[in-house]
């Protein structure tokens, strides 16, 4: 068996068949589900609201702790609810979202958001255009907030807080070693987890500021690339 003990996997393009679809591969959740059945954590980090990432743990069948809002917020059973953001930044997105209104618009989630607020970019623009002109008007003006661009919208997010600073609380809470975690995913907002993990792992299609800094570019994209990296782990080939 491999050495791994638990491994932190995104949502978006990572579990789902694409980066351009919201469909779970569910041939790759039965392998998750086996890897949980040997006693490897599989622990859901998203950008997702809490509630989102919380209900798709449960019923998938996972059975590590979940972490929501780009890390500001984590749910795992034995815990309850751990904040980790300090204040939210909710001024920030009506701010955003009124002065940017023919580039951005809201999405559900919003109304099940705490700490950290997210926009998606209207059809017909530039996603990484847009979110460097936001990210400039907000870091510019508010000192305590930071501006994120995950491809799929753009995150307004306490200071202080990301993937890494949940994984890490994750790994020290649980007695767990970097050594024996893995950190999978498709976005650059996913690097902040590898500084954490010994095993730093991009899918085929992931964004090439994630490879830059994982020691595993997995050869197929999404969610059939994690698929062949999690029938390694239970074949004791990493």
């Amino acid at each position: 068996m491999s050495r791994i003990r638990i491994m932190f996997i995104d949502v978006d393009g990572t579990i789902t068949e694409g980066r351009d679809t919201y469909l779970l591969d569910l041939e790759l959740v039965s392998v998750l589900r086996k890897l949980t059945s040997r006693g490897v954590y599989v622990s859901i980090v998203s950008s997702n609201a809490l509630p989102v990432v919380i209900g798709l743990s449960r019923y998938l069948g996972f059975n590590g702790p979940v972490t929501g809002e780009s890390g500001s917020i984590i749910y795992y059973d034995k815990w309850g609810i751990v904040e980790l953001a300090g204040s939210p930044t909710r001024h920030v997105y009506v701010d955003v979202l009124e002065r940017f209104k023919d580039y951005v618009e809201d999405t559900w989630q919003n109304r099940f958001r705490i700490y950290e607020y997210a926009l998606k970019v209207r059809k017909g623009f530039d996603g990484w255009i847009v979110y460097k002109r936001i990210a400039e008007y907000v870091e510019s003006t508010y000192k305590d907030v930071r501006v994120g661009y995950s491809g799929y919208a753009i995150h307004l997010m306490p200071k202080g807080v990301d993937k890494g600073v949940a994984v890490k609380y994750i790994l020290d809470r649980m007695s767990i070693s970097p050594d024996e975690a893995a950190g999978v995913g498709d976005s650059v907002m996913d690097a902040e987890i590898m500084k954490h993990v010994g095993y730093k792992v991009a899918v085929g299609n992931a964004d090439e500021g994630l490879k830059k800094v994982c020691n595993i570019v997995l050869d197929k994209p999404s969610s059939k690339g994690v698929l062949d990296f999690a029938r390694k782990i239970i074949e004791g080939a990493v």
